[in-house]
């Protein structure tokens, strides 16, 4: 399951009430920051794709390296130097979407520095839009906990099916980890991406409030 982007256009006139000096320079800032995270966003959406191409080509070899015999030890080696160059691949860009989403994190705590909106719906709209990109990028910490985590299983994996006094029980056991692991970050995932709907969902209210 792939993390969801902000998918809400961000760069609209933002109307929070009222047309003064004050107010135009909040919507202004306002609109450079949310502009800001949105690019951050894209970056971030790249690396997923790039993520889920190599995962498919590892999660493939690795079918076929596990079908193979125990005179094709050769090729087994060499199936799981390959797992482990994609898996280290995979570790990079994880490391990097990392990076790109804590700057995006960054711009979005900006908002706590707005000039204040010179409507009520104005206020509780910044308000509900820096909670819900607050709690949604936490949970991208843990989406990367957990997938780090993953990883490094996958790796114990590996490194097992090239060892020859590994007994099988171990190996299944060391793959029912990681199917575990698995599991937790997809739902891990889920719920990241409902908060994702909730900004969207923050973002729209924002982008709707009628002037006075």
């Amino acid at each position: 399951m792939q993390k969801m982007i902000l998918a809400v256009s961000l760069c609209g006139l933002l109307t929070l009430g009222g047309c003064t000096e004050n107010e135009n320079e909040m919507q202004q800032e306002l609109s450079e920051i949310l502009n800001e995270v949105q690019t951050h966003e894209k970056e971030a959406a790249d690396f997923e794709t790039q993520l889920a191409a190599i995962e498919k080509k590892e999660q493939i070899l690795f079918e076929k390296t596990l079908n193979l015999k125990v005179e094709d030890q050769n090729l087994v080696e060499s199936n799981v130097t390959r797992m482990k160059t994609l898996l280290s691949e995979r570790q990079e860009l994880i490391e990097e979407e990392r990076i790109i989403v804590d700057e995006a994190e960054k711009k979005a705590a900006r908002l706590s520095d707005l000039p204040p909106a010179e409507s009520d719906d104005g206020t509780r709209a910044v308000a509900k839009l820096k909670k819900a990109l607050a709690e949604r990028y936490e949970l991208h910490h843990k989406v990367i906990e957990i997938y780090i985590e993953m990883t490094g299983r996958q790796l114990a994996v590996y490194n097992f099916l090239i060892d020859e006094n590994v007994k099988r029980v171990k190996l299944e056991k060391a793959i029912l980890l990681v199917n575990k692991t698995k599991a937790q970050l997809d739902d891990a995932t889920q719920v990241f991406n409902q908060s994702t709907n909730e900004v969207n969902s923050a973002l729209s209210e924002t982008q709707q409030i009628e002037t006075d």
